[in-house]
């Protein structure tokens, strides 16, 4: 499933990203999810600092997570990130993590973000150029 993913990024588990029962906490997936987002942004040429200095930010509107299996410190995730949809003013992201350490899949999930004005954070239309850019992944 993973090969649907034009994209992918590691992280090794922290110990402070686990919980009592010694496996990542649920809540730390959706910031892998982020990790995973900017460096695909980054990927596709659009780092956070190019969106800013063209007065476009991001802001996370819905997020899902299903967690298959556990990871632990130490562990080496890969993070799979793909663009799912693209609307008039917002960018659904896909999400696939895979623990490497293991050799299983531990997480799946989608960010959706709305496309605004950096300093009024009002909506606002996917630039023709991010969206090209987006669009070129999916092919």
């Amino acid at each position: 499933m993973t090969d649907l993913y034009p994209f992918s990024t590691t992280i090794k588990v922290r110990f402070n990203e686990t919980d009592a029962q010694g496996h990542v906490n649920f809540a730390q997936y959706l910031n892998y999810f982020d990790v995973g987002l900017i460096e695909y942004l980054r990927s596709v040429g659009f780092s956070y600092q190019r969106m800013l200095d063209e007065n476009m930010d991001m802001l996370y509107v819905d997020s899902h997570a299903s967690y298959k299996a556990p990871a632990h410190f130490d562990d080496i995730l890969r993070i799979h990130c793909r663009t799912g949809k693209i609307g008039n003013s917002s960018v659904r992201f896909d999400f696939q993590i895979f623990n490497e350490t293991k050799d299983r899949l531990t997480a799946n999930g989608e960010i959706t973000v709305m496309i605004a004005d950096r300093k009024t954070f009002q909506k606002k239309h996917v630039p023709d150029h991010f969206r090209q850019a987006l669009e070129e992944e999916i092919k």
